[in-house]
């Protein structure tokens, strides 16, 4: 993480599953995507609704995170930068198996990022290919392709 923040990288930490992180570390995530069990052990907030979720995001941010998107599963997510706080429902799906979900999230978030859309558009994508991906089995052959999102 250090390297690539050195060398003009985003980044994005998903801590799944949760483990100790030295403090100096938190100064090289730019986007950490903890679930609410993560986010939990990070900082102590056990998170049932929307103003716990902004309390750990709070945390999270003031020892070094820049963006903080904490996912609430079928509750939805909570975004925040300090500044701006963005939280949306979860996709309305029917969902089969929730395995791979984190992953799906994670990577669309870096393909929408990677298209410099604003966070929010990047957001709803990544919570669209997310929910998608619960609505098969498993975990690989659970993820959407690109048609598959509208």
């Amino acid at each position: 993480m250090k390297t690539a923040k050195e060398n003009g990288c985003t980044t994005i930490l998903n801590p799944a599953p949760a483990s100790e992180i030295s403090n100096e570390f938190y100064n090289n995530i730019d986007f950490f995507t903890p679930n609410e069990t993560e986010a939990e052990f990070y900082t102590g907030i056990k998170i049932t609704n929307d103003q716990e979720a902004k309390q750990a995001a709070d945390k999270l941010i003031n020892l070094g995170i820049k963006k903080v998107i904490i996912t609430l599963g079928e509750k939805g997510l909570f975004y925040s930068d300090g500044k701006e706080e963005i939280y949306l429902k979860a996709s309305a799906v029917k969902a089969i198996d929730t395995t791979g979900a984190g992953d799906a999230f994670n990577g669309s978030l870096a393909f929408s990022l990677l298209k410099e859309k604003p966070i929010k558009d990047c957001l709803e994508f990544a919570n669209k290919v997310a929910g998608i991906s619960t609505t098969k089995l498993g975990a690989g052959d659970a993820m959407p392709f690109i048609q598959d999102i509208k």
